[in-house]
């Protein structure tokens, strides 16, 4: 009995001496068996396989869009934004629509734009046309006058002869118990008129101011306010303030001079012009009252002027 159980804690012992030895012998098979298949795959060209460390991280770009992330599949409160990869897509769109709307709104801004400039210059093409119409009436006008006192003779050779008015169609005789002529009168202001007829219109304003300048009260002041009030209806550019200044003064202090009912007439046009309707007809109405009936081409002219315009 005693020999039985001394023969099995023997072969116990050798047992539990033996297992260490049996586990290191197979670890080292496990090594060598490892070993081996390394080598062979590295000799094959294959990428060493290794155990993934993070489920997520091995190909996050490839094998997972960003838009795969969202609040049901990605891990909540972890390392992932969940708006860091959805909210780009939604952020684009609105902002790309917002951009095509701006863009629409400043053609349509553009358009009215245009449209503005074009019915601007439409506007303004209407005012040249109309300011060459009148420029071009004013130049006939003036230059019919300037033929009929050509035709009628401007300066009297003597104190007594006859002044031709400026419409050509009477005249008003200054004897020498009237007006007499100063030395030098007669020669400055027949220098200043014969610019008038050869169409130097600027030299011929210049001429008449210095004519006034030295013969304010001359006896052809008069002639000099009227032709001066005419001057600055075909120079450029027009000057209307000056025209009319000068047409007041002639009527103001020669309201008895036969040019008269023409710087009258010229006076409603001028005011006209200047965009005075209601002024420009108590004008052109008193020439038609005053000299209506003495068969004027001043109250001829007004009246049509009146029928065409009013």
């Amino acid at each position: 009995m005693r020999k039985r159980i001394a023969k099995s804690l023997v072969l116990s012992g050798l047992a539990l001496v033996a297992s260490p030895f049996c586990l290191v012998a197979q670890a080292q098979d496990y090594i060598d068996v490892e070993a081996e298949r390394r080598a062979e795959q590295e000799q094959r060209g294959q990428p060493q396989q290794q155990a993934p460390r993070d489920p997520y991280g091995v190909k996050p770009a490839q094998s997972y869009p960003a838009t795969s992330y969202g609040a049901n599949s990605g891990p909540a409160g972890g390392g992932f934004d969940q708006g860091g990869a959805a909210a780009p897509v939604p952020s684009q769109g609105v902002s790309g629509g917002s951009n095509v709307g701006q863009l629409l709104l400043q053609v349509q801004q553009l358009q009215q734009e245009v449209m503005r400039l074009n019915g601007k210059v439409e506007e303004q093409a209407h005012e040249l046309r109309t300011l060459k119409e009148q420029s071009l009436e004013r130049y006939v006008d003036l230059d019919r006058r300037v033929s009929a006192l050509t035709t009628g003779g401007e300066v009297p050779a003597s104190s007594g002869a006859s002044v031709a008015t400026a419409g050509g169609d009477s005249s008003s005789t200054i004897g020498a118990a009237d007006v007499s002529a100063q030395p030098g009168e007669a020669a400055a202001y027949q220098a200043a008129y014969d610019l008038v007829r050869t169409q130097q219109f600027d030299q011929a304003v210049a001429a008449f101011n210095q004519f006034l300048r030295q013969y304010p009260s001359g006896r052809f002041a008069p002639n000099a306010h009227y032709w001066l009030g005419e001057l600055y209806l075909v120079v450029q550019p027009v000057d209307l303030e000056s025209s009319r200044q000068a047409f007041t003064l002639l009527l103001d202090e020669y309201p008895d001079n036969a040019k008269v009912p023409d710087a009258m007439y010229k006076l409603g046009r001028v005011h006209f012009m200047k965009g005075n309707r209601d002024r420009a007809r108590e004008y052109l109405d008193r020439v038609v009252r005053d000299y209506g009936g003495s068969n004027s081409a001043a109250a001829r002219l007004a009246q049509e002027f009146i029928d065409e315009n009013y």
